[in-house]
């Protein structure tokens, strides 16, 4: 199997070229939770060659789960996530590595599990994990990819450590949602796949990665709305 021809269609795009593609396979990604978010994520760059792909969830797979999250089937149910989301993505494309993390990531691990990541990307609903996900990625001065969906609403906001505004500096105050967040599958779809676009880019050194910049995506009106994000002076990331 020649691995030019598996990516010979991204190969021609001048953005990327063979060099581009070279580039991806040397690159190390990180993803935080392997869900909703996650499995367009993993799916996308696994399939776009992305060398070594490091998976980081604790969960197990549950019946709620399978309306969007499409890396499991109903016999896996009660499994591991990371762990079955690595057999999809290995029969997938088997000339990458895989790493599969099976914690919770937390303030004290964080530095640990992301460490040697050439980009991290925050598929997680749990305000508690972003904070010690983006904190993490400001100390290791690594780039951050955030995403979020609840119900038909999405964004994603990429964090140039020490240069661009983070989440917490657009979401300071906000607090941990009680009971599971409303989601549509489709949606984390959009948002997913967003998010892995601008993974690449980040990892190829593309220009016009959302770094102060909200995109934000409405589906219930079919709209994309970008937001500027700033730095706020106080914010723990200027520390």
């Amino acid at each position: 199997m020649s691995e030019e021809s598996r990516y010979s269609r991204q190969i021609l795009l001048p953005q990327i070229g063979e060099q581009g593609q070279k580039r991806l396979a040397e690159s190390t990604a990180a993803v935080i939770g392997c869900g909703g978010l996650g499995a367009p994520v993993l799916t996308s760059l696994a399939l776009a060659g992305v060398g070594k792909l490091r998976l980081i969830d604790h969960d197990r797979i549950g019946l709620s789960n399978l309306n969007r999250q499409f890396l499991y089937e109903e016999s896996e149910l009660d499994k591991e996530k990371c762990e079955r989301a690595a057999d999809f993505l290995r029969r997938r494309n088997s000339g990458i590595v895989l790493e599969t993390v099976c914690e919770r990531l937390t303030e004290e691990n964080a530095g640990r599990l992301l460490s040697g990541a050439d980009v991290i990307v925050d598929c997680v609903d749990r305000v508690e994990t972003r904070r010690h996900a983006g904190r993490a990625a400001r100390r290791l001065s690594v780039p951050l990819v955030e995403g979020g969906v609840h119900g038909f609403y999405g964004f994603v906001l990429s964090v140039l450590p020490g240069e661009s505004a983070c989440l917490e500096c657009v979401t300071a105050q906000e607090a941990e949602e009680r009971g599971p967040v409303p989601a549509v599958g489709a949606v984390a779809g959009v948002i997913g796949s967003l998010q892995a676009v601008e993974c690449m880019k980040i990892l190829l050194g593309l220009p016009h990665v959302l770094y102060g910049r909200m995109l934000q995506y409405d589906g219930l009106y079919g709209e994309f709305t970008e937001v500027p994000v700033h730095v706020r002076p106080d914010c723990i990331c200027q520390s």
